[in-house]
Formats: C-alpha cells, structure tokens, sequence
C-alpha cells in the first residue's frame, strides 16, 4: 500500500515539474522603425550597466521525489518493525497455548489421581463398616445385646457371692464337734477348718483371677471395636431412653508413633501428633513407621512435587509417606532411620543411622539431619546417603540438585535428596527385568551392589529416640 501511495505521488510531482519548466507563451512583438530602434538604444545605454535576467523556473520535483523516497524507506521500516512484532505475538501466542495445554493434562492428571484417592477411601470405610457389622454381629451373637450382657454378668457376679457366703457359712457347721467329743476331736475340727478355710481361699483367689482375665479380654475387645468404628454418640442421644446403649467409657490417649503398635489393626495406625494437629494413618512394621516401601513396579515413582508433597500409593503395599508427614514426624520428635534392601538373588542388607529429620516445604524438604552411620548392623549394605545430608528434595518438576547443566530427577527418573545427582536413587524405576545393567534410572544403593544394579526391595523406616540415645 506504502508503494502504491508513492507511485502516485511521484506522477503527480512530474505533472507539476513539466508545467514549471515549460516557458510561457508570448506574442510576436511589432516590427519597430529604424529611428524608433535608435532611441530605444540610447535610452538602454543610459541605463544601469548591470542588466536584469530574468529568473529561471524553479525544479521543486527533485526535493519532493526526495521527500517521498525518504518517507517511502520509513514506512518501510515500520512495516518490517510491524512484521516483526507480529510473529514475535504468535510465538507467544503458541507458547501460551502449549503451556495451557500442559497445564491442563496435569490438572486432568490429578483430578483422576484424587478421584483414585476417594474411591480407596470409600471402599476401606465401607470395609471398615463391614468388619465393624461383623464384630458387632459375631459379639450379640456370642454374648447377647450390650444391655442383656451387663445383666447376665451381675447376675453371675451375684450368684458367685452367694456360693462363696454359702461356702462360708456352710462350714464352721460342717466341721463343727459333737457334744460328747473330747479334746483331740475338737483339735481336729480345727485342723479341718482351716484347712477348708484355705481350700476356701485358694478357690476364690482363683476365681477373682478369672474374672480379671475376663475383665482384660472385655477392655480389650472394646478398645478394638473403638478403633474399628472411630464413632461417638450424637449429642442428640445423650439423656435420652437409647443413651444406654453407650456406656461411656475412658476415653485413650491417640496414639503419637509406632511405639504403641499395640494399638494397631494389621498394622496400620491412626497418628495425631498434637491435639491441634490432623491425624493420619501410617503403616507400622513392629515398632518403626514404615515411610517408603518398594515391592513391584505396580506404583509410579516418577511423580510431580504435589505427589511427594502429599504422598501416594497404598499403606499395605509399595507407598510413599509424604514429605508433609514425614517433615511433622521428625520435627515431633528425635528420630533414627533404617533401610532395608534386598537384591534380586534374596541377599538383604541394613543400612542405619543415629539421627534422621527433614525441614519444611518453605526449605524445600532439605535432608537437614542425617547421623551417625550405624555400621554395626549386619549384613551392612554401607553408606551411601551421607553424600545427600543437607541436600534439598527435587522431583522432575522441581529441581534444586546444585547441578548446573542436568536435572538429577529427570536423569534418574525420580526424586530424592539430591546433590549435583548422588550415590543412591530409592525413588527410581523399578526394573522387573535387565536389573543388573539397569543404569543410574534404577533403585539402586551405590555400596550395595553398585550403581547399575536395580534392586528388588526397599523399605525406609523410622523410630522415635530419646535424647540420651541420640548423643551417643
């Protein structure tokens, strides 16, 4: 359009050039007389020497085809700068498409991982309904309603006291001397009382030791059945005719660590660190919390931060606690550590440390305590985590590895505390087949059977210590 314009322009400057440049039209002069010619000179000689010439037309076509080449290179400009501009906006106007594309995949990607989350929720509250149905079931059937077993055990407790009253009374008459005995009858009526006296005795000793085993047998069977059903009256029963129905009984402390697996239904175990704080359920393997299990490859280890952040998998097989929990779990308390690994060929190996925490999600979960190496735990797999102490937490999202030109977490296709990548890689793939030249992707643990060997099982565990045994 620019060209066009000044195309125009140009036809319109060489019109108006040609009519400056051509000369005017005149008339012929007269034809003058000799004498008239004559005085015509004299008087042109009498006049200034300097004689006047006439002005040229001026040329004004150069200075506007100058002008407009001037304009014409601007606008020319302008359009390349326009062009440029332009696809600079559709570069990012593909960027910003292939960034909500993305973003979208991940928030469809968690909507059905959390959607996975309250399907399993759903179904083990349905099991543990279930199972509570069951219990309740198999104990009325067993014993008869609440009401009617309270009424059955005082009745029985009643009837015990009366056989022992009986008992009591029934013999000083038994072994009470005859009128007409002597002296040593009497001494034997005695002997034989107290000897009945301590049959009397040794028999309800015994009893009362049956009641308290039956006592213990009851706690315990309600402490269960509380841990099953995890329900309180509605306020709107109390006082009422049905409030009977649940006796109130002592109310147990929750339970804070794995110390208290007692407490624990095929151990797994409801947590509450702080009255203030959530609960939540951990997976307890005798007295240590069960924090990263790897069995199978049936659970994705190469997750985002919002994964690890919150956890995932399933407590009675391959999880990961998550770094929310294990960071309230180590701040609560002194903790050691202890991994277990196993190869391909069955040979298990311990790895140990004194002390074990991590800082929060502000610090990026770093590895901010890691003691001494226990290498008196045997069969030792070695020390392969010291490397990442202090290290902060990357996931393939998320990196803070200290390396310049990689991302650790791509690289071995996981997360973990890494430190320019690392000596060990828990949080890997799990390779069923080619385990022996798996590569650094793998699970493997450095000062157990290398780098390149992808083992068969892992579990990361912790304990709770006290503050003596953590100096030592």
């Amino acid at each position: 359009m620019a060209i066009g314009i000044a195309c125009i322009l140009a036809a319109i400057c060489v019109c108006e050039g040609s009519s400056l440049v051509e000369p005017p039209m005149t008339q012929a002069p007269p034809t003058l007389s000799p004498a008239h010619v004559r005085s015509r000179l004299r008087t042109n000689f009498r006049a200034s020497p300097v004689s006047a010439t006439t002005t040229p037309p001026r040329c004004e076509y150069k200075e506007l085809m100058t002008n407009l080449h001037d304009r014409v290179g601007i606008l020319a400009t302008l359009d390349e700068d326009q062009r440029h501009r332009l696809e600079v906006i559709d570069k990012k106007l593909d960027q910003l498409v292939d960034s909500n594309a993305a973003r979208m995949e991940s928030l469809k990607a968690q909507q059905l991982n959390f959607q996975q989350r309250l399907d399993s929720f759903e179904h083990i509250q349905r099991l543990s309904r279930s199972t509570l149905d069951e219990l309740k079931g198999e104990t009325d059937l067993t014993l008869g309603p609440r009401r009617v077993r309270e009424l059955k055990q005082k009745l029985s407790n009643r009837r015990k006291m009366k056989d022992i009253s009986r008992s009591v009374r029934s013999a000083p008459q038994q072994y009470a001397p005859l009128p007409n005995s002597s002296a040593g009858n009497i001494d034997i009526s005695l002997t034989d009382r107290l000897d009945a006296l301590a049959t009397l005795l040794t028999s309800t000793a015994l009893s009362v030791r049956t009641v308290q085993e039956d006592v213990f047998k009851l706690t315990q069977a309600i402490n269960r059945q509380r841990r099953l059903s995890h329900r309180r009256v509605p306020p709107n029963l109390i006082g009422q005719p049905g409030a009977a129905a649940f006796p109130a009984y002592p109310r147990l402390s929750p339970a804070t660590s794995c110390l208290q697996y007692y407490l624990s239904v095929q151990g797994i175990l409801k947590l509450q660190l702080t009255p203030e704080s959530e609960s939540f359920y951990v997976a307890c393997d005798g007295d240590w919390t069960v924090i990263l299990n790897r069995s199978s490859d049936e659970i994705n280890f190469e997750r985002g931060w919002l994964d690890y952040k919150d956890g995932f998998g399933n407590l009675a097989g391959d999880f990961f606690i998550g770094l929310n929990k294990l960071h309230a779990l180590t701040s609560a308390a002194i903790h050691e550590l202890r991994i277990v690994f196993e190869d391909f060929d069955g040979h298990v190996a311990y790895a140990g440390y004194s002390t074990f925490a991590i800082g929060s999600e502000r610090e990026l979960y770093p590895l901010s305590l890691l003691g001494r190496f226990q290498s008196d735990l045997s069969p030792s797999a070695g020390d392969s985590l010291s490397y990442h102490a202090g290290a902060k937490f990357s996931t393939i999202d998320s990196d803070n590895d200290n390396c310049l030109d990689c991302s650790c977490a791509q690289r071995y296709k996981g997360a973990g505390w890494f430190n320019n990548c690392g000596t060990s890689n828990i949080l890997g793939q799990y390779h069923q087949q080619n385990y022996a030249k798996a590569g650094e992707s793998g699970i493997f643990w450095d000062t157990f059977q290398g780098k390149d060997y992808s083992l068969r099982r892992v579990r990361m565990m912790i304990r709770p210590i006290g503050e003596e045994e953590a100096r030592r």
